[in-house]
């Protein structure tokens, strides 16, 4: 297992254009699956990765968390509500892996402080994506891809095909300083839904600028939606809950 593991992120890190240095952080990638919440139909509780047992499989939506992990507040209910449209969703942890820690000060809205966590991102997505293909409880032909704020940049950089839809959520997919994070780098036939406030108080001070529909270029399925106000959470927001929903039925295969 640990020697597939270090195949898969070798692959996914020279993909990403991050160096060997990078890659010496993610052994230990399978953790992140392993801590997974999972949040079923019909279920009150999350579940772990290896004790799912359902009926049929079910539409997928892997949810990357932000900078400081798991929040209850905000990652959770976007959980909760989408499971509540029948969809399993799978929150890899990346704070389980040793020595990992927040790439943010919430306090001060900066970011940079464990730079490594970007390609750690990128294996966790693709080691994720790889255990729902073969998990008997995942229906492989309905897997989404969906991030917010350091997920969310996660999710814009992502160069794997296979996923019915990608949600981009507190994130401009533009950065004036260092091209390694700006743009969108999903195959361009994939369905994308960007989600951000205009005056997002995280950005205020901070090398982005823009919006990911700047970056769309000439992809057919790419959808912005802006809100107004200083907020970086979408969760609140009935417009982002609504397109949510439309977004994920609109691009299921049945």
């Amino acid at each position: 297992m640990r020697q597939r593991v270090a195949v898969l992120v070798a692959l996914v890190v020279a993909c990403s254009g991050f160096t060997a240095a990078s890659r010496a952080q993610g052994q230990d990638v399978e953790k992140t699956w392993e801590a997974a919440q999972v949040y079923l139909p019909g279920k009150v509780f999350a579940s772990a990765p290896g004790g799912i047992q359902e009926s049929k499989p079910l539409p997928v939506v892997i949810y990357m968390h932000g900078c400081t992990g798991i929040d209850p507040r905000h990652d959770v209910r976007w959980a909760d509500f989408i499971k509540s449209l029948g969809f399993a969703v799978v929150l890899p942890d990346s704070m389980a892996r040793p020595g990992r820690k927040p790439n943010c000060d919430p306090r001060t809205k900066s970011g940079g402080a464990f730079p490594q966590a970007h390609a750690m991102r990128q294996e966790e997505i693709a080691y994720a994506l790889e255990q729902l293909r073969t998990a008997p409880w995942a229906d492989a032909r309905n897997i989404y891809l969906m991030g917010h704020s350091e997920g969310g940049q996660a999710a814009a950089r992502c160069r794997l095909g296979g996923f019915r839809g990608v949600i981009i959520s507190g994130w401009t997919c533009t950065h004036a300083r260092n091209p390694v994070f700006d743009g969108i780098h999903l195959p361009v036939e994939t369905p994308i839904l960007a989600m951000a406030f205009d005056r997002d108080a995280w950005r205020a001070g901070n090398p982005t600028e823009g919006s990911c529909a700047s970056k769309f270029g000439d992809r057919p399925a790419a959808r912005q939606l802006t809100f107004q106000g200083s907020d970086h959470g979408t969760y609140e927001q009935r417009e982002a809950r609504d397109a949510v929903a439309k977004f994920l039925k609109d691009n299921r295969l049945e």
